[in-house]
């Protein structure tokens, strides 16, 4: 007999595909979004990163998919802004200023390479 709890997931699992097949979202965003429940089901938190990093590798890098690839410039975008504000926080030391400094500036290469790879 089946497991009730694994019963529950399947069945939540289902439910959700069926809802993005329905609602049209792009095959990538449902494999994303499917990565992201069975790693949470499965208890192996970095199963949805790890998906996630193969498809950007594939098919955003190598296919260049315009989905994965705006869902990666989006997330350097938003960390960019979080690092731009913590650069701004007088409470770091310079060290740490020097080294937040560093990490801005790679994500600034970072998303005109994301452009770039967009636009090729």
């Amino acid at each position: 007999m089946a497991d009730k709890k694994f019963f529950g997931a399947a069945q939540e699992l289902r439910i959700k595909l069926s809802d993005m097949i329905n609602a049209g979202k792009p095959p990538l965003e449902i494999i994303l979004e499917l990565a992201k429940l069975v790693g949470e089901i499965s208890g192996e938190d970095s199963y949805y990163q790890t998906t996630r990093e193969q498809i950007l590798a594939v098919y955003g890098f190598a296919f260049k998919d315009n989905f994965i690839l705006d869902d990666e410039l989006a997330e350097v975008k938003a960390r960019l802004e979080k690092i731009s504000a913590a650069y701004e926080n007088p409470d770091f030391t310079e060290e740490e200023h020097i080294r937040i400094g560093y990490a801005l500036e790679n994500h600034k290469k970072e998303i005109e390479r994301l452009k770039r790879l967009k636009n090729s």
